[in-house]
C-alpha cells in the first residue's frame, strides 16, 4: 500500500501536470509572477504572462498540456477583452468621435486587406488563401487596453478612436472569414448574403432594444451584487454564442453586450469593479497564457520557412497598421504620442487572427507554415503593442495631467447615515462623484441616546462596519466618523465643519407629514444651520436602473453663490453614471445655461427643455418624465436669495407625484471654492 501511495504521489507531480489543484496553484503562480519580473526590465506585464505561456506550454517544457480547461479560460479571457472594452468605453465620447472612428476603422482595415492580398498572391498562395491571411493581420484586439484603463486615459479621443475602429476592422475582418469559409464550402450563393443580412440586422436589433429593457427590470427587481455579476456574464456570454449561430464571431457579440450594458453600469459602481477585478485578475490573464502556450518552438527551429512567413505577416501588418495610423493621426490632428498609442493599440494580433487561423486551418486553407507564423506574428505583436502603449500612454498621461490626475482641489463628501436599508444607496451616489469630484468620502453615524450610550454605540459600529464593507467592494476608501451629540442635526453640521466637508449627501424616505415644512426633523434643521452644499436623495431602486437625469432648474436658482458647486456635482454625476442630461428652466435661464456649459469642456450629454411662458412649470416638468429617470432638482433654502414659497413645497410634490423615480434635491451651499465646473 506504501508503495502505490508513494507511486500516486509521483504521478501527481509528472510532467506535464494532471493534478487539478497543482496545476491551478501553477497558473496562479504565473499571473503572480511573471508581471512583477517583466516589470523590472521594464517591459510590461502582460507581456511576461505570453513568454511564460511559451515556456511552460507544451511546445516548451511541456510544464502544462493544451488542456479543454486551458482552452476554455482562454477562449473566456478573449471574449472577456471584449466585453470589457464595450462595457468601459464612454458612449458619449465615441458618439463625438464616431466619424474618426469609422474612417480609422475602414483605414485600418482596407489597407492591409489589399495590401495583404496583392502580397501573399505575389507569393503563390490561392486567392481564398491570400484573402482570409490578409484578414488575418486587417483585423485586430486591444490587448493592450488594460494598460490603457491602468493609465486612465481611456477617454481619450484617439483612444476612443481606436477602440471605436475595432468594432469596424474586426467586423469587417470576420465577414471576410465567413465569406471566404462558404466559398472554400461551394456555399457562396444568393441565399447566404440574404440569410446573414437578416440574420444580422435581427440579432443587433434584439440586443439593441429588448437587452436595455431586461437588463433595467432585472437590476430593479435584484439589489444583490453578486446576482447581478452573474447576470452580467450571462448576458455577455449569451451575446457571444448567439452571434456565432448566426454566423459572426463571438467576439462581436460581447463587444456589443459590453456596449448596451455600458449605461447601466455606471463606471464607479460596485458592480463595475466586480466586473474589472474578475476579468483582470484571471480570465485575462489566462487568454494571454493561452496564446503563449500555442507558439511551437520546435517548428521555429526546424522550418525556415514558418519564420519567413512570420517576418512577411509581421512586417505587412505593421507597416499597413502604422501608416493606417498616421493617416488617421494627420487627419484628425492627433499630437505624436496620440498616433503611437492607436498604433500599438491596433498592431496587436489574437481575437479574430485566431478564429481566421483555425477557421482556415480546418478547412485547408492554410498549412502548417502558415499556422505556426501566425501564432508567432501573435506573439511579437503581443509583446511590441503593449510596450508602444505604455511607453506612448504614459506621454499622454504626462501632457495632458490624465484623467486620474486632475490638479483642480476637489471638495470632501460627508454621508450621514442612520438606516441600513438605505445606506448603500447613499454610498453609490458618493461613489459615481468620487471618481469625478472629489478626493474623500467619510460616512457618519450620530449617536444622540445617552442613556443607552453602550448600545447606541454598538449601532453605530456596526452601521459603519457594513458601509465599510460596501464602499471596500466597490473600491473606494471610505472615512468612518462617529460623533455624539444632544441633536443629530447638529452633530452632523459639526462634523461637517470639523472635516471640512463642503457636500452632504442625506437620505430621505419621502414622507412628509401635513405639519412639517420642507422634509422635517433633521432635514430641515440641517437646512438651517448648515452652510454646506446638501442633496437630499431618495433613492429606492439601483441608480443602473435610470437612462436619464431630468433637472428641475427654477428661475432665481442660478443666482445662488453655490450654484456652480451644485452644477458641478450634476454635470460629474452625470459622467460617472453615462447617462443624458435633461435641463429644463425658463426660457431665458435655458440660454443663460446653454452659454455656462457650452464654455466648459463637461464632455456630458446635455439637452434643453424651455418652459412655456404660459402654465405651470411644475407640471411642464412633471410631464417630461419617465418611470425609470432620476430626478434633479433644485431646492431653496429658506431665507436664501432664490427662495419662494413654492419651495417648500417642492420636496412634497415630488414625492407624491414620483414616488417611484429616484430623486434628488440640492440645496447649494456657500462652497470653498467657486466656478469647478471640470
Amino acid at each position: 500500500m506504501g508503495k502505490n501511495v508513494k507511486q500516486g504521489n509521483m504521478n501527481s507531480i509528472a510532467f506535464p501536470i494532471t493534478d487539478n489543484v497543482l496545476l491551478f496553484l501553477v497558473l496562479l503562480l504565473i499571473i503572480l509572477f511573471a508581471p512583477i519580473l517583466f516589470r523590472k526590465i521594464k517591459l510590461p506585464g502582460i507581456v511576461g504572462i505570453i513568454i511564460a505561456g511559451v515556456i511552460v506550454g507544451p511546445n516548451g517544457f511541456n510544464i502544462i498540456a493544451m488542456s479543454s480547461a486551458i482552452e476554455l479560460l482562454g477562449s473566456i479571457g478573449l471574449l472577456y477583452i471584449m466585453f470589457l472594452a464595450g462595457l468601459e468605453i464612454n458612449l458619449l465620447d465615441f458618439k463625438k468621435n464616431k466619424n474618426q472612428s469609422i474612417v480609422f476603422g475602414l483605414l485600418t482595415f482596407l489597407i492591409p486587406q489589399v495590401f495583404g492580398t496583392m502580397l501573399f498572391r505575389a507569393m503563390g498562395f490561392s486567392w481564398a488563401a491570400s484573402v482570409l491571411i490578409a484578414s488575418m493581420f486587417a483585423s485586430h484586439t486591444l490587448v493592450g487596453y488594460p494598460i490603457i484603463t491602468k493609465l486612465g486615459i481611456v477617454r481619450n479621443r484617439a483612444v476612443v478612436t481606436a477602440v471605436g475602429g475595432t468594432i469596424f476592422t474586426d467586423t469587417l475582418a470576420l465577414l471576410v472569414l465567413a465569406v471566404v469559409a462558404r466559398s472554400v464550402n461551394g456555399g457562396l450563393d444568393a441565399s447566404f448574403w440574404v440569410s446573414l443580412t437578416v440574420l444580422s440586422v435581427v440579432y443587433f436589433l434584439g440586443i439593441v432594444y429588448l437587452l436595455p429593457i431586461i437588463g433595467r427590470h432585472f437590476f430593479r427587481m435584484v439589489d444583490d451584487g453578486i446576482m447581478q455579476l452573474h447576470f452580467v456574464l450571462a448576458v455577455a456570454f449569451l451575446c457571444s454564442y448567439l452571434a456565432r449561430v448566426i454566423g459572426i464571431e463571438p467576439i462581436v457579440g460581447a463587444f456589443l453586450a459590453g456596449l448596451v450594458l455600458n449605461r447601466m453600469i455606471p463606471a464607479s459602481s460596485q458592480l463595475m469593479n466586480r466586473v474589472q477585478f474578475v476579468g483582470n485578475s484571471l480570465f485575462i490573464p489566462f487568454f494571454l497564457l493561452f496564446i503563449g502556450m500555442m507558439v511551437d518552438v520546435e517548428v521555429l527551429i526546424n522550418s525556415p520557412s514558418s519564420w519567413l512567413i512570420m517576418v512577411t505577416m509581421l512586417a505587412a501588418n505593421m507597416a499597413t497598421k502604422y501608416v493606417s495610423s498616421k493617416i488617421t493621426q494627420r487627419i484628425f490632428r492627433f499630437s505624436k504620442a496620440e498616433g503611437w498609442v492607436i498604433f500599438g493599440l491596433s498592431t496587436t494580433e489574437a481575437a479574430a487572427t485566431l478564429a481566421a487561423t483555425l477557421v482556415g486551418y480546418r478547412l485547408g486553407i492554410i498549412g502548417d507554415e502558415i499556422l505556426n507564423g501566425v501564432v508567432l506574428m501573435i506573439l511579437v505583436t503581443c509583446i511590441i503593442g503593449p510596450w508602444i502603449v505604455e511607453h506612448y500612454g504614459k506621454k499622454i498621461v504626462l501632457a495632458s495631467g490624465g484623467e486620474k490626475f486632475e490638479s483642480v482641489k476637489m471638495p470632501h463628501i460627508l454621508v450621514p447615515l442612520s438606516n441600513p436599508s438605505t445606506a448603500n444607496h447613499l454610498l453609490s451616489v458618493a461613489m459615481i462623484l468620487k471618481n469625478h469630484t472629489v478626493e474623500r468620502v467619510s460616512a457618519l453615524a450620530v449617536i444622540t441616546e445617552q442613556s443607552k450610550l453602550d448600545e447606541e454605540l454598538d449601532k453605530g459600529e456596526s452601521l459603519l462596519s457594513k458601509a465599510s464593507d460596501y464602499a471596500i467592494s466597490a473600491g473606494l476608501n471610505l472615512n468612518l466618523l462617529k460623533r455624539i451629540d444632544v441633536n443629530i442635526a447638529k452633530g452632523i453640521s459639526r462634523a461637517a465643519l470639523e472635516e471640512h466637508a463642503d457636500l452632504i449627501i442625506m437620505g430621505w424616505n419621502g414622507h412628509i407629514t401635513p405639519q412639517e415644512r420642507i422634509f422635517g426633523g433633521v432635514l430641515d434643521q440641517l437646512l438651517e444651520k448648515s452652510s454646506q452644499t446638501i442633496l437630499v436623495c431618495k433613492v429606492g431602486k439601483s441608480m443602473m436602473t435610470n437612462s436619464r437625469i431630468v433637472v428641475y432648474l427654477p428661475n432665481k436658482t442660478i443666482k445662488e453663490p453655490g450654484f456652480n458647486h451644485v452644477l458641478k456635482a450634476l454635470l460629474n454625476l452625470s459622467k460617472g453614471m453615462n447617462t443624458p442630461l435633461l435641463l429644463a428652466a425658463d426660457g431665458e435661464i435655458s440660454e443663460i445655461m446653454r452659454t455656462i456649459v457650452g464654455s466648459k469642456k463637461t464632455n456630458v450629454d446635455i439637452q434643453f427643455h424651455s418652459f412655456h411662458d404660459k402654465g405651470d412649470q411644475f407640471e411642464q416638468f412633471i410631464s417630461l418624465l419617465r418611470s425609470n429617470d432620476v430626478i434633479f432638482a433644485f431646492g431653496a433654502r429658506p431665507n436664501s436669495m432664490s427662495w419662494i414659497p413654492f419651495a417648500d413645497k417642492l420636496p412634497r410634490k415630488l414625492a407624491s407625484r414620483c414616488n417611484g423615480n429616484n430623486m434628488i434635491i440640492a440645496y447649494p451651499g456657500i462652497p470653498y471654492e467657486t466656478n469647478m465646473i471640470g
